[in-house]
């Protein structure tokens, strides 16, 4: 199977609190992955730092074969992105806020009709993002993560702020799949774990266990 993540003895301390305490692992080409763990055990840390939103205190990440963080512009081009935090800007609308974020991936007018679809948000398309409800606007950043299909998809608690419907939606989407790589944090382990070939347990910084779901 082709690699596509490879972390390597990452380590990450903020002042005396060691937050990944010496993390290796690699991702292949179409496997699902989710971190699961108690709050505080460095879950969404190490997904931060794969996605070069954090810099490790030492290891480092290999993203298509070479070193995210000293490429991190050309990594960031393979990788969607959802988040606790929104990266939607509140004074634009859904469907402005993904042409803006369109323009830097050269995509068509057909693919922001596709991503509204996926996440059944194409009646707000129009409407301010600063107006939506969490859940709403959770939907709108999961599209901006689509958008031009990158190679990996990195999912912080995914399903959180969504209702039944739209979580079924998007577990029978993600199932269809076959070549995205995609690792995922939740508080739902029966509802990524449904869609997930893997499950990497985390405490206190640490690999706890390694589980092959399928």
């Amino acid at each position: 199977m082709t690699e596509v993540v490879r972390v390597v003895d990452v380590t990450k301390n903020f002042g005396h609190i060691k937050a990944l305490r010496g993390i290796s692992l690699n991702f292949t080409k179409g496997q699902k992955t989710s971190f699961l763990g108690p709050n505080g055990a460095g879950k969404t840390t190490l997904l931060r730092i794969i996605a070069t939103q954090m810099v490790p205190s030492s290891g480092e990440v290999l993203v298509m074969g070479e070193n995210a963080h000293l490429n991190r512009e050309k990594a960031k081009r393979s990788i969607g992105v959802v988040g606790h935090r929104s990266f939607l800007y509140d004074e634009l609308t859904v469907l402005e806020n993904l042409k803006f974020y369109g323009s830097f991936l050269d995509v068509t007018e057909s693919e922001f009709d596709r991503v509204l679809k996926i996440t059944d948000i194409e009646r707000w398309k129009d409407t301010k993002t600063g107006h939506l409800s969490y859940g709403l606007r959770k939907r709108g950043d999961i599209s901006r993560a689509l958008l031009g299909s990158p190679a990996i998809l990195l999912l912080d608690e995914f399903f959180a702020g969504l209702d039944q419907e739209t979580s079924g939606a998007l577990v029978t989407y993600m199932e269809g799949l076959k070549d995205q790589t995609i690792i995922t944090t939740s508080h739902t382990p029966e509802l990524i774990n449904s869609f997930c070939h893997r499950s990497i347990h985390i405490r206190r910084g640490l690999i706890e266990k390694d589980v092959q779901l399928r």
